[in-house]
């Protein structure tokens, strides 16, 4: 070997760094591919869980956040501005209120995790052979959910237990009417659909359809907050997934979700003086008309393939993990039980 040979090796020698290499610890159990799917799937777990904290939050604290506001200005208790408990100003806060927390916090966790919105959200325009009977079908199917209600609250009074919802007074005359039906059916329509039948719905569906719609369905009836609504909010919400995962679009059940507030708004307007048995058969009537608009939307899909199949996802993992991982994620476990809470506070 000659020096010129060994000069260059000392200095190759010198200049060597050794390569590092990192090892991924895999959980027993777990194969690579299954490592990662419970990764991705405990991340969107806790993005949703964590936008439904802070909806909670803005909702528990924006009516506390205006009387701070107005006694800062010094005019909370003056007479002029005692328009703050009118039903009707009420009903305008809600509308403010359930755009800004069906919307805000699942953008901003949604968006700052590397979501895009537009890709999990199913704007585009339903086919016109979809759009009857699934309307169809998905009003039916949320009229006779509205028995549940009924069914919760008939369970209670058996066992002498007082739970009462106070859902608040209702502005009266035609702009009481027009603010309530904007209130209760049309914004609840697009925003709480934007969130739950978009977003949610949409970011799950990597690992399955029927996976996608009983969470999204489940955290639909939790996030109401009262062990009346809560049966009722989750029928729908499986509906209106189902509706949505099998047209593509969120549109269909933003009718759906909109037509069946509407009714609910229509009811309690209409009917107000009228006696509880005029109520009943008024009630069974349109239920009779839902059980036949319901057949109608059977029969005009009876010949689409698939119609009532959930498409599966190519997964590792097995259904019950991924049931597992998602429910148990911190997020979804705190807002669960907070949720759980809240409604215990309805009883007397």
């Amino acid at each position: 070997m000659n020096n010129n040979d060994f000069e260059m090796n000392s200095q190759t020698f010198e200049n060597y760094q050794p390569q590092k290499t990192y090892v991924t610890y895999i959980p027993y159990g777990l194969t690579p591919e299954t490592y990662e799917e419970r990764k991705n799937i405990r991340k969107i777990a806790n993005i949703i869980g964590g936008a439904l904290l802070i909806m909670s939050a803005i909702s528990g604290t924006f009516v506390l956040l205006l009387r701070v506001i107005l006694k800062t200005l010094g005019l909370w208790g003056i007479n002029e501005f005692n328009f703050v408990s009118e039903p009707a100003f009420l009903q305008f806060l809600q509308v403010i209120l359930s755009t800004i927390m069906f919307t805000l916090p699942f953008l901003l966790l949604f968006s700052a995790s590397g979501f895009s919105a537009s890709r999990l959200v199913k704007f585009k325009r339903p086919k016109k052979e979809d759009i009857l009977p699934f309307f169809l079908l998905g009003i039916s199917f949320c009229a006779f959910a509205n028995i549940s209600v009924s069914i919760i609250a008939n369970i209670f009074a058996s066992l002498g237990i007082n739970y009462q919802v106070d859902f608040g007074e209702k502005p009266q005359g035609v702009l009481g009417f027009m603010l309530t039906f904007i209130a209760t059916a049309i914004v609840p329509a697009l925003v709480e659909e934007f969130a739950c039948r978009g977003l949610v719905l949409g970011a799950l569906r990597k690992y399955g359809d029927g996976f996608a719609v009983l969470c999204s369905s489940i955290l639909f009836g939790v996030m109401h907050g009262n062990f009346q609504q809560m049966p009722f909010a989750f029928l729908v919400g499986l509906v209106l997934g189902y509706i949505t995962v099998k047209t593509n679009t969120i549109w269909i059940a933003v009718a759906v979700h909109c037509f069946n507030n509407a009714v609910s708004v229509i009811f309690e307007y209409a009917t107000q003086g009228m006696s509880g048995l005029a109520q009943n058969v008024i009630f069974t009537i349109y239920l009779l008309v839902c059980l036949l608009l319901g057949i109608i939307g059977v029969y005009l899909l009876k010949n689409r393939e698939g119609a009532y199949k959930i498409k599966k996802a190519k997964i590792k993992s097995e259904q019950k993990q991924i049931y597992k991982w998602f429910f148990t994620s911190p997020t979804i476990i705190i807002f669960t039980v907070l949720s759980f809470i809240e409604a215990l506070a309805f009883f007397k």
